[in-house]
């Protein structure tokens, strides 16, 4: 084999096995303004664009969806309107789905419209939104510490049969420490904790016996999104410092970036290498390439 081809097998392993995206510095390559308090970033590959919550000013209707472009220009800045806080997104297939406030809403991708509410009873603040592989979509609720449950259409989780089609309450404890975050791998959620003050964990919960355990060795502050790189490790955000870390699944913790405060729900792509922070304060959102 020539030596440029084992140079390029290797270099492909190291991406595949998440090594080499486990950058731990990063550039500001770009800030994109004109948002009110955006909160969440999704990429929809299939169509080459982002999806991102604003909250506005906390007002019945005003919160919105926006469109923007892989590049960063607003395709359609209220593609979705008449919210009331939105926070976190999710796509699956040709929907997205956000939570807003008290509910979770559907959209069709296609027609560009709302299809579904879905009142979440008991709920108080419902943040982040997440799916695993059968189709069980996670959502989180800060406002009272506690994760609800849309189960999927393959799911192995025990419902009452009086519960089946509806969100329902799927763990409540102290010990989510106001949970914010989420993301589902493999047979855990990891979960980005607010905390109390500014001493939230980051958390792993076994989906099937719900029990928590804590990642991070000690509370590192006003966690909020959670996004994975590779297989051992995730990108948590600090809202209270702006501060990205890298967390590997054994608790180690490393600095990656800092911004300013009120870093929301981030994304990361994985093939660009690029982290996109909603600035929630700032009605902006940055693109740092990660090196």
């Amino acid at each position: 084999m020539k030596k440029h081809t084992l140079t390029l097998v290797f270099f492909s392993l190291l991406i595949f096995s998440g090594v080499y995206a486990q950058s731990t510095s990063a550039t500001l390559i770009k800030k994109v303004e004109g948002f009110s308090h955006p909160e969440s970033v999704v990429f929809n590959e299939a169509k080459k664009e982002y999806y991102i919550s604003n909250m506005a000013d906390n007002e019945d209707g005003d919160g919105f969806i926006s469109r923007v472009s892989e590049d960063g220009e607003i395709i359609d800045l209220k593609w979705i309107d008449g919210l009331k806080d939105p926070k976190g997104l999710l796509i699956n297939e040709d929907k997205v789905y956000v939570t807003n406030n008290t509910e979770v809403i559907e959209i069709s991708i296609e027609n560009s419209k709302i299809t579904k509410r879905i009142e979440v009873e008991g709920a108080k603040s419902l943040n982040d939104i997440t799916i695993d592989a059968v189709g069980n979509i996670f959502i989180s609720d800060s406002g009272k510490s506690a994760i609800y449950l849309m189960p999927g259409d393959a799911s192995n989780m025990m419902i009452p049969d009086d519960k089946k089609g509806e969100i329902i309450e799927y763990l409540n404890s102290t010990r989510l420490e106001y949970v914010n975050g989420l993301y589902a791998q493999n047979d855990d959620l990891y979960a980005a904790a607010w905390g109390e003050n500014t001493d939230g964990n980051f958390l792993k919960i076994d989906m099937e016996t719900r029990e928590i355990k804590k990642i991070s060795k000690e509370g590192i502050g006003n966690l909020d999104g959670v996004q994975p790189v590779g297989e051992d490790a995730f990108y948590i955000s600090d809202w209270a410092t702006g501060k990205i870390h890298l967390i590997t699944k054994d608790g180690k913790i490393t600095e990656v970036l800092t911004s300013e405060k009120s870093s929301g729900d981030i994304f990361f792509d994985a093939e660009k290498n690029q982290l996109v922070l909603p600035m929630n304060h700032q009605n902006a959102v940055w693109w740092y390439q990660v090196q």
